[in-house]
């Protein structure tokens, strides 16, 4: 007797292959989709690549002018000259013209020659006297004499000799201290001297002659 099979059972044990199958049908479906890329067709792109690569490159250079950097001068200070030392003024004087300058002859005099001095006589005929006599003179001199105060707080007193020339004309002159006191007192001696009137000139032979002359002057404290 032979066993009959059941269809039912059949497609149970087939139902379970063709539900697998199905899965990996769709998941293959799946990711073809993501996978597949759409062509981009460029037209005469053949073309070009060969005309491309069939053209030698080449390089042209192109030279182009280069750009010369201005230089702009500038002008250098203009230095004025220091004024020189030196200043010539010109006239206005017309070359033809000679100018002819007349000065006048001036006179001059030659001048006097010096006298030659007369000399001393140490001993005249008639000696120098002063005007009036003695007398006269020793009343001048206590008259005119200033006593130094520096010599009367010192007390210095005493005769003072002095000596001096008379000249022809009854002048005074070379007075000089033959033998003194104090400083002080010398000098005012000396000073008095000089200050007196022309004396009457010594005498040699009836003329006038230059003459030496000593006098004391005596210096008292009262």
């Amino acid at each position: 007797m032979e066993s009959k099979k059941n269809p039912e059972v059949d497609n149970e044990r087939l139902k379970l292959p063709l539900i697998f199958l199905g899965f990996f049908i769709i998941g293959s479906v799946i990711t073809l989709s993501f996978s597949f890329k759409t062509p981009v067709i460029v037209e005469n792109s053949g073309r070009d690549q060969r005309d491309k690569s069939d053209i030698p490159e080449e390089v042209i250079e192109i030279d182009q002018p280069k750009e010369e950097p201005v230089v702009q001068e500038v002008p250098e200070p203009e230095v004025t000259p220091p004024p020189s030392e030196d200043i010539v003024v010109e006239e206005n004087v017309d070359e033809d013209e000679d100018i002819v300058v007349e000065t006048p002859p001036i006179d001059i005099e030659p001048e006097p020659e010096p006298e030659p001095e007369a000399p001393i006589v140490e001993y005249p005929d008639k000696e120098a006297t002063f005007p009036g006599g003695a007398a006269a003179m020793k009343k001048y001199l206590a008259e005119n004499i200033q006593y130094p105060e520096i010599a009367m707080e010192l007390g210095d007193q005493g005769k003072v000799y002095v000596e001096f020339v008379v000249n022809r004309d009854g002048s005074i002159e070379q007075v000089k201290i033959m033998r003194g006191v104090s400083k002080e007192i010398d000098r005012e001696a000396k000073r008095v001297v000089r200050s007196m009137p022309k004396w009457t000139p010594a005498e040699s032979s009836g003329e006038a002659v230059r003459a030496r002359c000593r006098i004391p002057i005596n210096f008292v404290l009262q």
